[in-house]
């Protein structure tokens, strides 16, 4: 979960994972930049003792900067220590309502894959929270496409997941995605920041030419992965 600038946004998004989750393996990693003014307020979270395990990770700005370059840092951390686990990706906007979410994801990731809930917002059309196979981030040696910083790190997931056939909606599983888009909260600094029209445009071009010239690659990487887990 990388977040900056909003530690109780933080606080709710990661205690609503606590408290809907039921699987001893859950863990939380809350992904903070070492020069984030609010950092004090993130390393003095305090959570209930019993639930999922929670971990503050502060990165220097050389591992990020943006949310995509954060999210790949510690997602490759991650797959290096555990490459048969499963490794999700939620904003401190994303708050878990299902009890059991875990399990359904862990289910349904049985096999390598990507697996994704209703945000109450997109619905099955992007997975704006998804959960990918460790093994599948290792294979493509990233969790988001690296080429865009923030908007369409999404719509790469699902086009991945589609075209190497492993992509698993959960439509039972919500996980809602608390934006300012459609009046759930109010836009900060950094919604205003990802959301202006520069960054978008920059963003799309940047997916469309992965599209174009890297995607047949990437999907390769897993398709040859799969075969050689069969």
């Amino acid at each position: 979960m990388p977040s900056r600038g909003r530690p109780e946004r933080a606080r709710q998004a990661v205690q609503a994972i606590r408290d809907t989750a039921v699987m001893v393996e859950t863990c939380v990693a809350l992904v903070v930049d070492a020069d984030d003014p609010t950092l004090p307020a993130y390393r003095a979270l305090q959570f209930q003792p019993f639930g999922a395990e929670v971990m503050v990770v502060v990165l220097q700005p050389e591992d990020t900067g943006n949310l995509v370059r954060a999210t790949n840092t510690v997602s490759m951390r991650i797959a290096d220590v555990d490459p048969d686990g499963i490794i999700g990706n939620l904003g401190d906007d994303h708050l878990c309502r299902t009890r059991g979410w875990d399990r359904r994801i862990i289910d349904a990731l049985a096999t390598p894959g990507i697996a994704y809930g209703d945000d109450l917002i997109q619905g099955e059309t992007l997975p704006t929270a998804p959960f990918i196979s460790a093994s599948i981030v290792d294979a493509l040696g990233y969790y988001f496409v690296p080429d865009v910083e923030h908007m369409y790190c999404d719509n790469a997931v699902r086009d991945i997941a589609e075209q190497a056939g492993v992509r698993r909606y959960l439509p039972e599983v919500v996980i809602e995605h608390v934006h300012p888009a459609v009046g759930k909260v109010d836009w900060d600094a950094g919604y205003i920041a990802v959301n202006d029209p520069r960054a978008i445009a920059r963003d799309k071009a940047r997916y469309e030419s992965w599209r174009e010239h890297a995607m047949a690659t990437d999907v390769g990487r897993v398709r040859a992965m799969l075969e050689r887990a069969a």
